[in-house]
């Protein structure tokens, strides 16, 4: 076993099976055909900048460069239309939209956000909002989780525990995903409880590319561990205002560790990313 630093940042196992894709409703309806590969491959090429703001995305092309036709293109455009990365206009064609204009909670759009030299910026971003969202479903989780969700928050709190002590990213990553969408759903509150697919693809994307610094950051450290314990024991005894303060305690030490993250990198540290 690695031997961990004097603060106990964890120094995750490379040897472990990969991270099942999150339970969310994209990708229950996320396939692999032709159709979904127009979708990723545009919305990567636009997210990551290689097809830049203000091009224009010929249908021809697309066609060519997928060897797709050209029906399954225009439905993978109205896609991308619907999340705002693109707007189809008659004589103007398919014109790449700016970043203000797209769907930043759409799973898709953090998945390729993740996945591009972004990353670190959408966790600060989504940590912002997780805070105050997650700091008003903690109190109503507490009072409305039934007792089936609150026993399995309560094995999802140990299960990163015990994940954290076998050095073990992925199942760490996915019990956290769990804990935080039973907290996120338990609310009773249909608007929050679809926030559960925003939390459950960026813990995702954590837990997949564990060898990144945000991964191996010293706020994952046992006491990470013990906080989520601390919050599910809360919502497991009704206790508002502990899984309050247990939710607050975990964000505050994640946001004061991507903020450091932010503010150490590099010009040449994104290029590498």
């Amino acid at each position: 076993m690695t031997t961990d630093d004097e603060r106990g940042a964890i120094r995750w196992r490379s040897d472990v099976p990969p991270l099942p894709p999150p339970r969310t409703r994209f990708n229950a309806r996320r396939g692999h055909g032709l159709y979904d590969r127009v979708v990723d491959v545009i919305g990567q090429q636009i997210v990551t900048g290689e097809l830049p703001i203000g091009s224009i995305i010929y249908a021809e092309q697309v066609c060519e460069q997928l060897d797709i036709s050209r029906s399954v293109v225009r439905e993978g455009i109205r896609t991308l239309s619907s999340m705002g990365l693109v707007e189809s206009r008659p004589q103007r064609g398919t014109r790449v939209q700016p970043r203000d204009q797209w769907d930043l909670l759409n799973p898709h759009v953090v998945q390729w956000r993740g996945e591009g030299p972004e990353y670190l910026q959408q966790m600060y971003e989504l940590l912002e909002l997780r805070l105050g969202i997650e700091h008003a479903a903690a109190h109503f989780a507490a009072l409305r989780m039934s007792d089936e969700a609150r026993a399995a928050v309560v094995e999802a709190g140990y299960a990163m525990q015990r994940a954290y002590k076998d050095r073990d990213p992925h199942t760490f990553f996915a019990a956290d995903a769990t804990l935080h969408r039973l907290m996120l759903e338990g609310t009773g509150n249909a608007v929050i409880g679809q926030f559960a697919d925003t939390v459950s693809t960026a813990l995702h994307i954590r837990g997949s590319n564990a060898s990144r610094s945000y991964s191996t950051a010293q706020s994952l450290d046992s006491a990470s561990a013990g906080r989520h314990v601390e919050l599910a024991e809360a919502l497991a005894s009704k206790n508002p205002d502990a899984a309050q303060k247990a939710v607050n305690d975990i964000m505050f030490a994640t946001l004061a560790e991507v903020e450091h993250l932010l503010e150490s990198r590099s010009p040449r540290d994104s290029l590498r990313d």
